[in-house]
This record gives C-alpha cells, sequence and structure tokens, in this order.
C-alpha cells in the first residue's frame, strides 16, 4: 500500500515538471522580447533625434542650394583637366606607394599576430587585449609621436596605413585558423603528423578565405588611412590635395579627390578579389 500510495503522490509532480519547464521558457521569451524592444526603441530614438538635428542645422543655413553643395560633372572634369598633370606625377603616386608599402606591412604584423595567438593561448591572451586596444586610441592623437618619431616624410602616413589596415587582417586570420575541421585535424595527428604539418596543411588552408576577407576590407581602408595621414603632415598626396582644395574652397577639387580615392579603393578591393580567385582555385571549384 505505501508503495502504491507513494506512485500516486509522484504523479502529481511529475506532471507539473513539463508544466513549470513552459513557464521558465515563456518567461525566457518575454524577457528577450522586452530587451529586443527596448534596444530597438533606443536606436530608433537616437536615429531620429539625429535626423531632426540635421534637419534644423540645414534649414538654418540661408540661401543654400543643390549647386553650393554639389559641382556639376563639368566642374569635376575641367578640375581634373587643369590638375592631371601634377595629381599623376605628384599626389595619386605618393598616396598610392604609401597605400601598398603600409597596406603589406599590415598583412605581414596580421598574419604574424594572428599565427602567434593560434600557437599559443597565452600569448592569444596577452595580444588580444593589445589588439582591441590599438583601435581604440584616436589616430590623430598620436600624430604628433608619429612625426617626432619618423619625421616629415613617409613614414608618419605608412604607420597610419598600418594602424588603420592589421586588425581587420590579424582578426579575420585568427578566426580562421580557430575555425579548421577538428575532425580532419585528429585525422592528420592520428596518422603522424607533427604540429607544424596540421598548421601548414588544415589551418592555413582553412584560414585562407577569412584572410582575404580582412584583406578586402584592409584594402578599402588603406587609401582612407594614408589620405589621414597626408592630412595631418605631407608635401605631396592626395590628402594635401584634399586639404587645400578645402582651404581655398574649390569644391570641384575636393569632389575630384574623393572622387580619385573611391576609385583607387575599388581598384584595390579588384585586385584582392582577382588574388583570392587565383590562390583559392580550390575553394571556388
Amino acid at each position: 500500500m505505501a508503495t502504491d500510495g507513494q506512485i500516486v503522490g509522484a504523479a502529481p509532480s511529475v506532471r507539473t515538471a513539463p508544466s513549470r519547464l513552459w513557464l521558465i521558457r515563456l518567461w525566457q521569451d518575454a524577457a528577450r522580447i522586452v530587451v529586443l524592444s527596448a534596444v530597438a526603441g533606443l536606436m530608433l530614438a537616437f536615429f531620429a533625434s539625429g535626423v531632426y538635428q540635421l534637419v534644423q542645422e540645414a534649414r538654418a543655413v540661408e540661401d543654400l542650394s543643390f549647386e553650393d553643395i554639389l559641382p556639376s560633372p563639368g566642374e569635376i572634369l575641367d578640375a581634373w583637366r587643369t590638375h592631371e598633370a601634377r595629381l599623376l606625377d605628384e599626389h595619386i603616386a605618393e598616396t598610392l606607394w604609401e597605400t601598398l608599402a603600409g597596406l603589406s606591412m599590415a598583412v605581414v604584423l596580421g598574419v604574424a599576430i594572428a599565427a602567434l595567438m593560434d600557437f599559443s593561448p597565452l600569448l592569444r591572451w596577452i595580444l588580444y587585449p593589445i589588439l582591441v586596444v590599438s583601435q581604440t586610441v584616436p589616430i590623430f592623437a598620436i600624430a604628433i609621436l608619429l612625426i617626432l618619431i619618423f619625421g616629415f616624410g613617409s613614414g608618419p602616413k605608412i604607420t597610419v596605413v598600418v594602424l588603420f589596415c592589421f586588425f581587420p587582417i590579424a582578426l579575420n586570420t585568427f578566426g580562421g585558423l580557430q575555425s579548421a575541421d577538428p575532425e580532419l585535424i585528429s585525422l592528420l595527428r592520428a596518422m603522424g603528423a607533427s604540429p607544424r604539418q596540421t598548421w601548414f596543411k588544415v589551418r592555413l588552408p582553412a584560414a585562407m578565405p577569412s584572410f582575404f576577407g580582412g584583406l578586402r576590407i584592409a584594402a578599402t581602408y588603406s587609401v582612407v588611412g594614408a589620405i589621414f595621414g597626408e592630412y595631418i603632415t605631407a608635401q605631396h598626396g592626395l590628402g594635401v590635395f584634399l586639404k587645400r582644395s578645402y582651404s581655398s574652397f574649390q569644391l570641384d577639387q575636393a569632389y575630384l579627390a574623393i572622387i580619385l580615392t573611391a576609385v583607387l579603393s575599388m581598384l584595390l578591393v579588384l585586385l584582392v578579389n582577382l588574388v583570392e580567385r587565383l590562390a583559392l582555385r580550390w575553394y571556388y571549384t
């Protein structure tokens, strides 16, 4: 009888367990909805306030016309014809050299940091916070330090490009190294492969698509980084041309510099895509 009573008494608790679990899940879903709604509401509020501020400031400017903001394509083309020789010989060539030099150094530095973090958990624990902190320091704040170290030559501009570009390369490459197939790694280890062989045969090929993804992002940053460095201190480059155009209120020249910057960035991205297709034929077949 006691056994029957225990069985009968235990039945309600068994029945109520699913209902309690259902209530817990309901509360979790409700809390998730409330948090997401609050975040969406805050984003919408900031968006609306930002748009309102922009509209109010634009309306406060009197006699503002479309021609005052955007020059005609003919004016931009005339600016190109006027400064074509100087742009090709001095400004574009200087910016392109600083961009390619800084991007190449960023590739080497980013891949080396990613490899070190992948090899050693201790180095990962040390280097990862340094990577994050390096992106929180304003580049403009260390511009004077770069000038004191490298002078007024190309050194500060190349350093700025490296600081702009190495972070996405290092982070994406490290993520690709960590995403290697663990079953394939175990198979090679079972076959007697050394850690070096495993890294080059499995981890590195698995990281290549992510590496090129980071390189593509870095390529778009590189030209902007070079121009930012030239804007601080330089004698030649698109950043200098842009700064002088703004100082003399030549909007056609300023828009010409912006268009050339966009064209150089697009060409670099297309070059990265081409190299990726050639290097990773196994990935796209």
